[in-house]
């Protein structure tokens, strides 16, 4: 064992036997803990209850440097059998690692390590992390799981599997993390070590993880190897030539006092086109004005056309340019931007394919000094994302059909007019398409929005009264508020009624983190029409069935119910639980939840003041602070969380951690739907006993025609695996998951590609990386 004159609990792993030098002589490996700023002297033992040492000997951090790098140079052999020996020799052996280091804060990090030990019944284990001199650093430390499973390599030999998590200054550079268990020798513990430059590895490695593809510093190469060249713009003038069906596209700009070479620039993009069956009216409001005449001046071209107006509001200004536009569809340019030559052609190919497209929009990029940065992927059309905010922007462009449908946006929208516009035609439209190219360029500079939006407070109130105009015309009373970000807002749909909002928890034993749970709904949630149905499951400990009494005795709200089936089946469970609630609308929440925010379950039901929605799920934490869950991604072959691993304040790839969004699907550890979705479905499908269940009635309701929302401003801790364990650790388990998995996919087989994820991006990785 080692001994330390700080800290006496931090102990060295003696290792396997390396090789028989007689039959009276074995040569062990030593693991010892890199404290470079502290002595240790090593007592090895033959018996752990010995008190008599076999062998004692110093260890200073320099001299064993020295003699390991000697070790290296003149029995080279021997040094590489010694090398690594704790990671390939830990079988049946307790072992540490770490597993990842995230930034919480700009002075915070939090990491995370995983312990296997061999299982021993009623064993306690205690995580602790020193620095190099043997101190004691770290705070709030988290067990983020605990579970029984069989080894992988001896099903007949259990393990425990321990995940921690513990919070660090971001100047903690060199660590050692221990997990040792109560009452055993400290010899008996397991350590890992890290340097300066391991902590680097995994801070770095954290950082790229979450990285999404807006933050991608290969975005412009990227970006020049997908962006159509000369030979490509031939191509496509030859090919769309021959088209029968060749509608004819106004782009509309309002032109006010641009810079010259901007506005030069915008021009040019547009005649460019390789779809050149366009008119490009310029709304020219800018006055005496002579470097813009100059320009204009320039373009000799039949089809640009210059209309001299009176300087209104911008949204007054556009409809000059839509009431002259002669062309079936009309698009919108602004006067600084620019796109790209074959973004006409790609818009017209979407109508060769569907004639009846009333709105499109493309994927865009931020130009700033001839630099391409900023891209932004966008999903297809996603209506609660754009109630949040108009993610569409650029390049819209809209059918002469829905046009006729709609008044024009007045000044009132000024500063959002084409947020208007978009609410308007999308409300009409028979068909939406995102066209996943990089067609727009959104020009940075000074005056510009895509600066400082929050410049402009007028925008941000237009869209405010153009988002409530739209859910006037919808029928739906609704109050707009805006959000901490300019021009991003929150809707409540302001039903008449609360409806009763019933919560099935499925249960078996685990009484203290079932009173969590219901502590904190009990507590914390301030909407207070609601009962919690818990479904009792074949519970063996008899403490839990004296909580059932207790918490039946001290809140009507609260009724234990049993399911009369046997062994484990989620959706059976769930099912009987809905057979038992008188709630219109029902939650299932697993009982290793614990709520964090007040109005979790009155944000959730505020959905459901819309037809059109049918599931909502909500953002789950880890109890380290890390996001667990923002949605699920859903493909075929393939699904994953979403945007996991970001601290709090972390706003993931276009604000899906901050906005609410419409997802292929959301999680069942709290799923709220209404019972009318519920039983039109069919409820949860029991062959799905385990897993997948959620996911697979997301996809339901959606076949039914409903929306799935996640919804950021609920707001949960959910320890995960903590009641059935880690399934991809237990190799029995394990076979049961890949069978689910199997059945789901044959259940699925048109899964979906880049819909709720932009076919650009990864579709099998949450964290929304460039293809």
């Amino acid at each position: 064992m080692t001994r330390n004159g700080e800290d006496p609990e931090i102990a060295a792993r003696a290792g396997a036997v390396v090789q028989d030098q007689s039959m009276n002589a074995r040569v062990f490996a030593v693991a010892v803990p890199l404290l470079d700023d502290t002595k240790l002297a090593v007592d090895m033992f033959d018996d752990p209850a010995a008190e008599q040492t076999v062998f004692s000997f110093p260890f200073s951090p320099l001299a064993s440097k020295i003699k390991s790098r000697l070790l290296y140079r003149r029995h080279h052999n021997e040094a590489m059998q010694l090398r690594d020996i704790d990671q390939r020799r830990f079988s049946g052996q307790p072992y540490v690692y770490v597993t990842g280091i995230y930034c919480l804060t700009a002075d915070a990090v939090t990491c995370r390590f995983h312990a296997t030990v061999p299982y021993e019944a009623g064993a306690r284990y205690e995580a602790f992390v020193v620095d190099a001199a043997g101190n004691s650093v770290g705070a709030n430390m988290q067990m983020l799981e605990d579970c029984v499973v069989p080894d992988r390599h001896d099903r007949h030999s259990m393990l425990r599997e321990l995940s921690y998590s513990v919070r660090l200054r971001g100047s903690d550079r060199t660590l050692c993390v221990n997990v040792v268990q109560h009452g055993a020798p400290a010899a008996q513990g397991c350590f890992a070590c890290l340097w300066p430059s391991d902590v680097d590895g995994f801070t770095n490695g954290a950082t790229e993880e979450l990285r999404h593809a807006s933050q991608d510093p290969q975005y412009p190469e990227w970006f020049e190897r997908h962006r159509a060249t000369p030979a490509d713009v031939i191509r496509q003038r030859r090919r769309c030539s021959q088209w029968d069906n060749r509608p004819l596209i106004s782009i509309v700009t309002p032109v006010f006092r641009t810079p010259a070479a901007y506005l030069r620039a915008m021009i040019a993009s547009v005649l460019a086109q390789s779809y050149g069956r366009f008119e490009l009216i310029l709304v020219n409001v800018s006055g005496v004005y002579p470097a813009v005449d100059a320009v204009l001046a320039e373009f000799d071209d039949p089809r640009i056309r210059v209309i001299v107006a009176e300087n209104l509001s911008i949204s007054e200004n556009t409809n000059v340019g839509i009431e002259a536009a002669e062309g079936d569809y009309l698009a919108f340019v602004d006067h600084d931007d620019t796109i790209e030559p074959d973004a006409l052609y790609r818009y017209m190919s979407v109508v060769q394919e569907d004639p009846q497209t009333d709105l499109m929009y493309c994927d865009e990029d931020h130009l700033k000094t001839d630099h391409y940065e900023w891209p932004t992927f966008k999903p297809d059309f996603n209506p609660d994302l754009l109630y949040t905010h108009n993610y569409i922007t650029h390049m819209l462009m809209v059918s002469r059909h829905a046009l006729s449908q709609i008044e024009l946006s007045g000044p009132e929208v000024a500063g959002a007019q084409d947020y208007d516009l978009t609410l308007k035609c999308s409300q009409v439209a028979r068909s939406i398409h995102n066209v996943p190219y990089m067609l727009y360029h959104w020009r940075e500079h000074a005056n510009s929005t895509s600066v400082s939006i929050g410049s402009k407070p007028y925008a941000v109130e237009a869209g405010s009264i153009a988002l409530h105009k739209h859910f006037e015309r919808m029928g739906l009373d609704v109050a707009v508020h805006d959000r901490a970000v300019p021009c991003t807002y929150a809707v409540d749909y302001q039903s008449q009624q609360k409806p009763l909002i019933s919560i099935i928890i499925p249960t078996k034993d685990h009484a203290d983190m079932l009173s969590v749970c219901l502590e904190s709904i009990v507590d914390k949630t301030a909407y207070d029409n609601y009962e919690i149905v818990c479904v009792e499951n074949n519970s063996t400990d008899d403490a839990t069935f004296e909580y059932y009494e207790e918490i039946q005795r001290r809140s009507q709200r609260i009724r234990v119910v049993t399911w009369p089936g046997q062994g484990f089946n989620y959706s059976a469970i769930c099912n009987f639980g809905a057979s038992q609630c008188k709630g219109d609308i029902m939650l299932f929440l697993n009982n290793d939840t614990e709520v964090i925010n007040g109005d979790w379950l009155g944000s959730m039901v505020n959905f459901f003041g819309r037809p059109d929605v049918g599931v909502v799920g909500a953002k789950l934490y880890n109890y380290d602070g890390l996001v667990q869950h923002g949605g699920v991604l859903v493909v075929p072959g393939g699904l994953d969380y979403i945007n996991q691993n970001f601290s709090e304040n972390g706003t993931g790839y276009m604000n899906l951690l901050r906005f609410p969004s419409d997802m292929a699907a959301v999680t069942g550890a709290c799923q709220m739907i209404s019972r009318k979705v519920f039983d039109e479905v069919g409820g949860f499908d029991e062959d799905f006993a385990v897993s997948l269940n959620d996911v697979d009635i997301c996809l339901k309701a959606k076949q039914h025609g409903y929306v799935t929302v996640f919804d950021p401003d609920a707001s949960l801790y959910h320890r995960e695996s903590s009641s059935h364990g880690r399934d991809d650790l237990d190799v029995r388990k394990l076979k049961r998951l890949e069978n689910e998995k199997f059945r789901f996919f044959s259940a699925w087989p048109n899964l979906e590609r880049g819909h709720f994820v932009n076919i650009n991006l990864d579709q099998y990785n949450g964290h929304f990386k460039i293809a």
